[in-house]
């Protein structure tokens, strides 16, 4: 373990004052020998520290190369500490995938809850989402977990069927979930939620990337990323909107 026993310091000293029994029996041994209670022995920080550091070298060596050995390293513990929290890389992964994307995704569910109650225009309820998504999507933190997900999950099926259900179809369903409220209150026309989410979804996705790798892919590209931001969200929020004058029937299709 990397932090300081529990055991009371060293009372030999006492033995001047008082002769030990000749045998201690074998239940007080154990007592006096076992560790204190797992709450106490470990800092709550802990798992923070250790996300934060998984996070690092899953970012530097990728998800197949990284080694335990390393993040105890940075985490500043010892390898042995990192069993007490996750039984292995993988379950860290998903701790990081959790702590970075699935909380990110949570705060928007949230709002979008809160919002609910407000009757809103559905393109400003969009609107606000979709910034949200975008200011995400160019997130140094999202961008690393794009490129780790995208370049070694496929080995690890079971983090990437974990992957695509907490982060891309529950995003995808609050998207879709927006719009159909939208389309409920006529302020959309009637389509496929899903459809459409994944439609919008990629827009954002696509210009994000693109605008980040703006230099490799389209020199020409010399926008502000608000202005890049803004032209993708309007666009996508003008294709949803009825033609002027045009009633939409306050029916949400199934998806």
């Amino acid at each position: 373990m990397d932090s300081a026993p529990m055991i009371a310091p060293d009372m030999a000293h006492g033995a001047d004052r008082a002769a030990a029994p000749p045998e201690a029996p074998a239940s007080a041994a154990v007592l006096a020998e076992s560790p204190a209670p797992r709450w106490r022995r470990l800092p709550e920080e802990r798992p923070r520290q250790l996300i934060e550091a998984a996070f690092e070298v899953f970012s530097d060596t990728g998800l197949e190369g990284a080694r335990l050995d390393e993040i105890a390293r940075r985490a500043g513990v010892s390898k042995g500490t990192i069993y007490l929290y996750f039984t292995s890389k993988e379950e860290l992964f998903r701790a990081v995938v959790e702590a970075k994307v699935i909380s990110v995704i949570e705060a928007a569910e949230q709002d979008a809850e809160r919002r609910a109650h407000e009757e809103l225009p559905g393109v400003d309820d969009l609107r606000r989402y979709m910034t949200m998504q975008w200011n995400h999507l160019r997130s140094p933190t999202y961008l690393a977990m794009y490129r780790l997900v995208h370049a070694e999950l496929h080995h690890f099926p079971d983090l990437m069927r974990f992957y695509g259900n907490e982060v891309v179809e529950r995003s995808l369903r609050l998207t879709a979930s927006l719009i159909a409220r939208g389309i409920a209150r006529g302020d959309f026309v009637a389509a496929d939620p899903l459809v459409t989410a994944r439609l919008v979804t990629s827009l954002l996705l696509t210009h994000a990337l693109w605008y980040e790798r703006r230099t490799l892919f389209d020199s020409s590209m010399s926008d502000c990323a608000d202005t890049v931001r803004d032209s993708v969200i309007e666009f996508a929020l003008r294709s949803l909107v009825p033609p002027h004058g045009a009633a939409t029937p306050p029916t949400v299709p199934d998806a």
